[in-house]
């Protein structure tokens, strides 16, 4: 519910404005293991909408949130709420960090 009426409190935010798609994947990939480290639990993510809503990152966004580094830290994912961005942004939201893992993330097998 707090989701879908925009009345999450983000605890960071990572704007893709002005990057290409492998900078875009990789600085994703370090805002979500950098947040979970130091204990964020809903992250704020920009795409923008692009032209016509088909902007390539944040059709990309979604690819990349089910990688095999990102995807293990996450519980869901939500599209913003209009004053977070709307169409053009997205909520991460992050599981805790597992305990006895030196850096907080989530090992794969």
């Amino acid at each position: 519910k707090r989701v879908r009426r925009g009345r999450l409190e983000v605890d960071a935010v990572l704007d893709l404005h002005g990057h290409t798609q492998a900078s875009g994947r990789s600085a994703l990939a370090r805002f979500v293991g950098q947040a979970q480290a130091e204990g964020a639990r809903v992250l704020l993510v920009i795409t923008g909408k692009g032209e016509g809503g088909a902007g390539i990152l944040r059709s990309r966004l979604l690819e990349w949130i089910e990688s095999r580094d990102i995807r293990p830290m996450l519980a869901g994912f939500a599209p913003a709420h209009a004053r977070h961005g709307g169409g053009g942004a997205f909520y991460l939201l992050l599981k805790r960090p597992k305990a006895g893992s030196p850096d907080g993330r989530a090992r794969m097998p």
